[in-house]
């Protein structure tokens, strides 16, 4: 199937369009964009700066991607970096996803990523692969989200935050510290509730690697009088050392994390 441009879609010289890509009705594209193959475009898509979506993408309409960040330090649209999409997302309606500024190599979003309508990523973020952000989801610049993790509706993201792999972020929520990888966070301000069991088992976890999890998890939260942090992570170390994902949920704790993994569901906050 040869690609299918509509005539009222506008493709400025220098434009790269894959193979049996589908361009609706007034899409607009810019001299640095480059498309994958079986790109669709529905309509009314607007895609600028240096942008790139993966193969078989699909934007859905009024989707703006990759124009200038609103950074008022990078106002000069020369310096942008760009915006990476990967394979097989899909974009809805309405999303802005901004370009990448000087202070990072561009903004990326991975491969199977669902992005949902009214949604916003700012600039120089780095989204995983198989991301969901539900309506509404705002990003704010340099946020970094591992893989499978889950924004529901209405969640807002502090810049710089990070939000950890398979970690799921209830309605409504905003993130102000890091968020732990398996877990659930939700509330005004999100804390720590429990781990993402439901979504563990979903992506064939074992219960051994759950109890895992959640040793560690325990440990992290646990206000033992005379202990530190540090001094219960070095403790269920040992136990956990032989689970991958437990370790790696230490690692987030004490190399990945910038802004603090926050409180618990029943500490002040």
């Amino acid at each position: 199937m040869a690609t299918v441009i509509d005539p009222s879609a506008v493709i400025q010289p220098g434009a790269v369009i894959g193979n049996d890509c589908k361009i609706g009705p007034f899409c607009v594209i810019g001299p640095d964009v480059v498309l994958g193959d079986r790109v669709e475009l529905i309509s009314n898509v607007v895609l600028g700066g240096k942008t790139y979506i993966g193969d078989d993408s699909i934007v859905y309409p009024f989707a703006v991607l990759g124009v200038m960040s609103q950074d008022l330090k990078w106002q000069d649209e020369s310096t942008m970096t760009g915006l990476r999409i990967g394979k097989r997302c899909k974009i809805r309606e309405y999303v802005t996803i901004h370009s990448g500024t000087p202070a990072s190599d561009g903004t990326e979003i991975g491969d199977d990523c669902q992005i949902m309508v009214n949604a916003h990523v700012g600039h120089d973020c780095k989204i995983g692969n198989s991301v969901v952000m539900s309506n509404l989801v705002q990003v704010a610049g340099h946020v970094e989200v591992e893989d499978f993790a889950i924004l529901s509706g209405g969640v807002m993201v502090l810049q710089f935050a990070r939000i950890g792999r398979n970690a799921f972020i209830g309605g409504m929520s905003g993130v102000g510290n890091d968020v732990l990888p398996y877990a659930i966070y939700d509330g005004t301000r999100a804390v720590y509730r429990t781990i993402n069991r439901v979504g563990l088992m979903r992506h064939g976890f074992t219960n051994e690697d759950i109890h895992a999890i959640h040793s560690v998890y325990s440990a992290v939260f646990d206000n033992e009088e005379g202990t530190t942090l540090a001094d219960r992570l070095k403790k269920v170390r040992k136990e956990v050392k032989n689970n991958k994902y437990a370790m790696d949920a230490i690692d987030f704790i004490e190399n990945r994390s910038k802004r603090g993994i926050g409180s618990a569901k029943n500490e002040s906050h």
